[in-house]
């Protein structure tokens, strides 16, 4: 069995009301992590992903890859407790 792992994930910058959310959740769809993806009323974004290891580290990634020219700033907590979600979803 793979190391699986949970992380809390928050971006700053200008990450609402431009496809953001939608996009994660097709690269998080992708990489077979479970979580979701929600706006904050603080304009920032969190991301709650759980899975392997190398996959959130690879959503990360394509994250940062692609929107990288519109994040100010990650703030990455790791979460101590998995197995909370099935499948990814966006959050409103």
């Amino acid at each position: 069995m793979k190391d699986l792992i949970g992380r809390e994930i928050l971006y700053s910058g200008r990450v609402q009301d431009v496809g953001f959310r939608q996009s994660v959740s097709t690269l998080a769809m992708r990489q077979h992590v479970n979580g979701f993806v929600q706006n904050l009323e603080n304009g920032k974004v969190r991301l709650v992903v759980e899975g392997e290891c190398g996959k959130v580290d690879d959503l990360l990634e394509d994250v940062r890859t692609l929107w990288g020219h519109s994040i100010s700033d990650i703030q990455i907590t790791d979460l101590q407790t998995i197995g909370n979600f099935v499948g990814f979803s966006v959050r409103y």
